[in-house]
């Protein structure tokens, strides 16, 4: 569906964009993508990153950059950057042209800017959450997330035209402020992601592969994962470099990987793990197109319609129970390829980019009160 002339006029505002990588930024780039498909006429306001400050088309979407520090994130692995004082300019900029503006999450110096320009401009915005509190292992990370989320994040919220969370645990956790929240899933690129003819049970691959995709903080349980380690397998981890002290040679270890590459990393695996606390990340919908089983760890956030299926495995990770299961996995091949099966068969059922973004479009003509096009 093809909007009509004039086109539509969208902002999205988030703090990273791709090629940082990150579920956030990979759906930020799957809908600004989609919508210009569609005719709309959209923008983006984000960190400058590794591309560098500046105003760019990428990808058919005209991309504001502004300088950042990424300190937070190099040291202590949490993303957080600090914008340069041009973020406020840029975005009262863009915050003008724009008919709708889509702010992702809340905690976030680049989404306090925006609902404050959207406010004083009189332009509805969308709020949509991407994570819950996240259980980080610092008290300190804990304390500030809980400063912002009572302060600037309930102001964005307050004042937003309408409130999205990837999934219900996300919504159940957000205060009751601002509008009613609705439930938006991710979706996934089921032609991108598709299972692969390699396996290791065909005689081509050595060992079987366990994936970990993710960066290596705690919320995303890399210690588990690595801790795991079996002469049955070998365990892969795409998102960053063999972190100091960790030299066990059954693990190995890729660096960060763009986006473009990750259909073949999932290719090359015959197994995926997700021991993620508190989030369930955009790499369980990757996994479960590419025909992998998933090995999930036992946390209520991972419980989501994402993983209502038979593709998937629930483990108490912290009793130590993922090793033994991957083992009883990996020897298993007919099970392994029911899983991948039915996850396959689950996420092109019910979770495809243009299912979502259709949703989303009917968002944004309903915070416009319909006067968006066609």
């Amino acid at each position: 569906m093809t909007l009509s002339n004039p086109p539509a006029r969208l902002l999205h505002v988030a703090h990273q964009v791709l090629p940082h990588l990150g579920g956030l930024e990979t759906v930020v780039g799957a809908e600004t993508r989609a919508l210009v498909a569609r005719g709309w006429q959209v923008a983006v306001v984000s960190s400058a990153g590794t591309v560098g400050p500046g105003t760019r088309v990428e990808d058919g979407v005209r991309t504001v950059r502004v300088r950042a520090w990424n300190g937070f994130e190099e040291r202590f692995g949490v993303p957080f950057p600090l914008l340069s004082p041009r973020l406020v300019p840029a975005v009262a900029r863009e915050v003008r042209r724009a008919d709708v503006v889509h702010v992702h999450d809340v905690l976030y110096v680049s989404s306090w800017v925006a609902a404050v320009w959207c406010v004083l401009l009189r332009t509805p915005y969308v709020v949509h959450r991407h994570v819950g509190f996240v259980h980080h292992s610092s008290a300190l990370v804990r304390l500030v997330q809980r400063v912002v989320l009572g302060t600037a994040g309930r102001f964005v919220l307050a004042h937003a035209a309408a409130v999205l969370a990837i999934d219900e645990h996300v919504a159940t956790g957000l205060d009751r402020v601002g509008p009613p929240v609705e439930v938006l899933g991710n979706g996934v690129d089921t032609e991108r992601y598709r299972p692969s003819e390699l396996a290791s049970g065909d005689g081509r691959r050595e060992r079987p592969v366990v994936l970990f995709v993710g960066r290596f903080v705690p919320k995303k349980g890399f210690d588990v994962v690595a801790a795991a380690a079996s002469d049955d397998y070998e365990i892969v981890f795409a998102g960053g470099d063999r972190p100091p002290g960790v030299d066990d040679p059954r693990l190995r270890f890729l660096g960060p990987v763009p986006a473009a590459d990750m259909p073949a990393v999932y290719a090359g695996a015959d197994v995926m793990v997700v021991a993620s606390v508190g989030e369930c990340p955009l790499t369980v919908l990757e996994a479960m197109a590419s025909g992998l089983p998933v090995v999930l760890r036992e946390d209520p956030a991972l419980h989501s319609p994402w993983t209502a299926c038979d593709g998937v495995r629930f483990v108490d990770m912290a009793a130590g129970d993922l090793g033994r299961t991957l083992r009883e996995l990996v020897a298993d091949p007919a099970t392994m390829q029911r899983m991948g099966a039915a996850g396959r068969a689950h996420v092109a059922t019910a979770y495809s980019w243009d299912a979502h973004v259709d949703r989303l479009a009917d968002v944004y003509r309903r915070v416009t009160r319909g006067s968006l096009p066609r």
